[in-house]
């Protein structure tokens, strides 16, 4: 008896295992991009992971060939856009809603505006808007990745959390040496600026990513009042500053009105 019905799929040995080897390679890389660290080379990647190096090799080419990953000049490893435009999909209503609302605040304000998302010590840039000859240097790519203890959105999405919390998230990694000439230096540098800032809900970060830079940043709350991601506006200090009060109001006007985007979310990490 035959069937005219599609033969059914068959499972591919080993395909699960290759998925999360390749996927926990990512991750390692994004951590030490967070970092502020020289990236890794694909050996020392191999060794960090546990795995043999010509396997690391294997699959560190294929995840470079679909885009996840990008081989720099001096051979060390960073993420690449086809991961980060993943990473955004999942924030599909978030991304929809803030287009208009960061475009509103880039061209308000001359600066550039951003929508960012936490995952662990890591600070993903979701979606940036600037304005026409707007401040250039850091607006970054569309996947740029920061520490969050050295900018103005990273501390803004630690604003709950209290000085026990914020040093065991910073507790294997070095500060020093990351960041501008205001940056945190420990972790209760980092609990104290929060602390100074959360009276007033948000953010202000100056020199803290790079010299003469200044961010400030809102949390988005969800319906508990949650933190789930943050606006924030970067621009020259000189240009910025002058317009500090307008730009907060803005801000949480803006982060209110994605709030609804953001009930029912996955709490970060």
């Amino acid at each position: 008896m035959t069937t005219n019905g599609p033969a059914p799929r068959q499972q591919v040995p080993g395909t699960a295992a290759s998925l999360r080897m390749a996927l926990r390679m990512v991750n390692t890389v994004l951590d030490r991009e967070a970092s502020g660290r020289t990236g890794f080379s694909v050996s020392r990647l191999a060794d960090e992971v546990g795995v043999e190096r010509s396997k690391a090799s294997r699959t560190t080419q294929d995840l470079c060939d679909k885009g996840f990953l990008a081989r720099l000049d001096d051979s060390t490893l960073r993420a690449a856009d086809a991961f980060f435009a993943t990473a955004a999909s999942l924030h599909p209503g978030l991304l929809r809603r803030s287009r208009p609302l960061l475009r509103r605040l880039a061209v308000e304000h001359g600066a550039g505006a951003r929508l960012s998302v936490r995952d662990g010590v890591q600070v993903r840039l979701l979606r940036a808007e600037s304005a026409a000859g707007a401040y250039q240097e850091w607006q970054g790519r569309a996947a740029l990745v920061t520490p969050c203890w050295c900018t103005g959105a990273g501390r803004a999405l630690l604003l709950d959390h209290t000085a026990e919390d914020i040093t065991a998230l910073l507790d294997d990694y070095e500060l020093i040496g990351v960041g501008g000439p205001n940056a945190a230096h420990s972790a209760e540098e980092v609990a104290a600026a929060n602390h100074r800032d959360r009276r007033r809900g948000v953010v202000a970060a100056h020199g803290e990513f790079e010299h003469g830079v200044t961010e400030y940043a809102v949390p988005v709350r969800d319906g508990n009042a949650h933190i789930r991601a943050v606006v924030s506006v970067v621009g020259r200090q000189q240009d910025l500053l002058p317009r500090e009060r307008t730009i907060r109001t803005d801000l949480t006007a803006v982060a209110a009105a994605l709030a609804e985007c953001v009930t029912g979310a996955d709490t970060p990490q």
